[in-house]
């Protein structure tokens, strides 16, 4: 039955009707992609179950900043849709968003969809995916009828045939673009028969060198340089993370057991903190994870977690108190052993680890449960390599290799680590720097941030001791006071750039005393030239709390995350400069954060809010 719809007179005219080998082609392709993507063997699940993409995936919450400089919520069946000024398609979507955010699962849902002939991509004959992560691995030179044949499974000729009727119609979906090598491409190739490195064709499809008539959705972790994107009509978008409805039906797909559901929602629900984190997909589903594996024996659920790091930690100690019994390595050196790797992979900027090399800094690293085991594919053979479960584990192992190292060699690490990216954020003011050595240093620089964050949260001794503790480490004890005065230093140098990546690090650390201290001579906190995410909000909310003496506060921001930050901003005894952007659907701010407090410190809210109306 699906093939006679298959071969309706509309899909064949797509193709012309002489082509009805190339759709039977076609139709072979979307059943592979289904196979691989519609049942899948879950990294993040340790019992090996397979997993349906489609009834575990939730929609995020995604938005698109329009020529006026407002956000507006789009939704991923969206994203290829025509401008609403000037009803063009898009040629390339850039999807945004940080480690951990779900661009990857994103991805592999548009091929599935795709290949399940959704009404949304029905404009796309054919659609590829490349993980650029798997791109970087192949040495040999090749031409794009040979990168894609690679890439799907089907021969040279059949690839040829497809794309010789579908030009036109084609969508690639280039998945972490931010984890090739070099984004410089002075020798892009100009026809699809032209041999050259994956990363140059890569580079070559986005430059509209070869097929100049397809779309490109590209993912990535940090900003795409516009000299990249050279021509045609382009749209950038930002995951912002899952909204708080969004939030619980992930628990429900997750737990598909409805007394499971209430009982672990219902410990997120109430806890604030918790609830915020889970609105980055990831960590939803390391807080799924411990859930389920405390449910059998009664554990405590999720108590005393505040920061990003102590819920990693927590996930950590839970695996190798559930996983790691069989393995022939102490604990020690095992948490070692995954940090070295995962150092070397952070500063390489590689996710991907060969079989020789994992085997020398491991044990045991079939049956360690943070690492994935997988096949890729060669020319004439399959090499196995290995990743950890997600790259926010790699970012925490590396974390955790500096302060377990002895003090010498754990400070110099750190030592270069900040001074790796301090030099990339000076880079970064460099107007001429696409393609060049400082746009790579930059980037880099980005990708580091999370290791400082997760170092931050380790030197939280009151919440961290145990842990270490309870497995016979020592701490670094020397890094805190180095991280501080970095932070004290960034605070006061980047009170514009980057002032949100400080408030995270202050909120790791979570010090009040030494946050006061640190911005007891800011009275402006200005992060209006960005949208802030849930947990952004949280991070200011802490804060303001710990600095009562900010008398300025400048923000872009939606009704939402605004409800969130009220009881601070309810302590004003003036708002002044109110800048009210409207969006169609959101609901009102109340009206309370209006009125004066006699009582209260003398303060000045200059609100720029996307989305927001004031109460009456």
């Amino acid at each position: 039955m699906t093939l006679l719809c298959d071969y309706s007179p509309v899909n064949l005219t797509l193709w012309g009707i002489n082509n009805v080998f190339c759709f039977s082609l076609v139709l072979q392709y979307k059943e592979s992609i289904k196979r691989k993507y519609e049942h899948r063997n879950e990294r993040s699940f340790l019992s090996g179950e397979r997993v349906s993409l489609a009834a575990l995936y939730t929609e995020p919450v995604i938005i698109q900043k329009n020529k006026k400089g407002r956000f507006q919520n789009i939704s991923v069946d969206e994203l290829f849709n025509k401008s609403d000024i000037h009803l063009y398609y898009p040629a390339t979507v850039i999807l945004q968003g940080n480690s951990g955010s779900g661009k990857s699962f994103i991805s592999q849902k548009i091929m599935l969809d795709w290949a399940s002939g959704k009404h949304y991509l029905r404009h796309f004959n054919l659609a590829f995916y490349l993980r650029c992560e798997e791109l970087k691995c192949i040495s040999e030179e090749m031409n794009l009828i040979e990168l894609l044949s690679w890439n799907c499974g089907l021969t040279l000729d059949q690839i040829s045939k497809m794309l010789q009727n579908s030009s036109q119609r084609v969508l690639f979906i280039i998945d972490g673009f931010d984890k090739l090598r070099s984004m410089h491409c002075e020798h892009c190739i100009s026809s699809k028969f032209q041999r050259a490195p994956p990363e140059v064709i890569v580079c070559s499809i986005l430059n509209k060198q070869i097929l100049l008539r397809s779309v490109r959705l590209i993912t990535t972790r940090t900003e795409v340089p516009q000299g990249m994107l050279l021509k045609g009509p382009q749209r950038f978008t930002e995951i912002m993370g899952f909204s708080e409805k969004g939030v619980e039906e992930y628990f429900q797909k997750f737990f598909q057991n409805e007394e499971l559901f209430r009982k672990a929602y219902e410990c997120v629900r109430v806890n604030q903190t918790l609830i915020t984190a889970c609105s980055i997909p990831v960590i939803c589903w390391i807080i799924c994870m411990v859930m389920r594996e405390r449910f059998s024996d009664g554990a405590d659920m999720m108590s005393g977690l505040e920061t990003t790091t102590s819920i990693y930690v927590d996930f950590v100690s839970t695996l190798l108190d559930y996983h790691c019994q069989g393995l022939s390595q102490s604990v020690p050196s095992l948490l070692r052993s995954l940090g070295q790797l995962a150092e070397r992979g952070m500063l390489e900027q590689q996710v991907l680890f060969d079989e020789k090399t994992v085997y020398d800094t491991i044990s045991d690293p079939a049956g360690n449960p943070f690492l994935h085991k997988f096949l890729l594919k060669r020319k004439i053979h399959q090499e196995t390599m290995f990743s950890f479960m997600h790259l926010s584990f790699q970012e925490f192992f590396t974390a955790l290799y500096y302060v377990l190292l002895d003090e010498e060699e754990s400070q110099r690490k750190v030592r270069e680590l900040l001074h790796t990216v301090e030099r990339g954020w000076a880079l970064s003011f460099w107007s001429d720097r696409d393609f060049s050595k400082a746009d790579v240093e930059v980037r880099h620089a980005n990708l580091l941030h999370a290791v400082i964050l997760f170092l931050c949260g380790l030197c939280k001794k009151e919440w961290m001791s145990s842990f270490f503790e309870k497995h016979n480490m020592t701490l670094s004890i020397n890094i805190e006071t180095q991280l501080k005065e970095w932070i004290n230093q960034c605070s006061q140098r980047y009170q514009n750039e980057h002032m949100l990546f400080a408030l995270h690090c202050l909120y790791e650390l979570h010090e009040k005393s030494f946050i006061g201290k640190v911005l007891e001579h800011l009275v402006l906190i200005d992060l209006s030239n960005m949208p802030l995410k849930r947990t952004d909000c949280w991070v200011l909310k802490y804060v303001l709390k710990c600095c009562e003496h900010i008398r300025n506060l400048k923000i872009h921001e939606t009704s939402h995350n605004l409800q969130m930050l009220q009881p601070e901003l309810y302590c004003c005894k003036e708002l002044l400069g109110k800048t009210v952007l409207i969006q169609p659907g959101e609901k009102r701010v109340t009206e309370k954060l209006k009125m004066k407090r006699e009582n209260s410190k003398c303060i000045h809210m200059i609100l720029l809010i996307t989305g927001c109306t004031w109460e009456k």
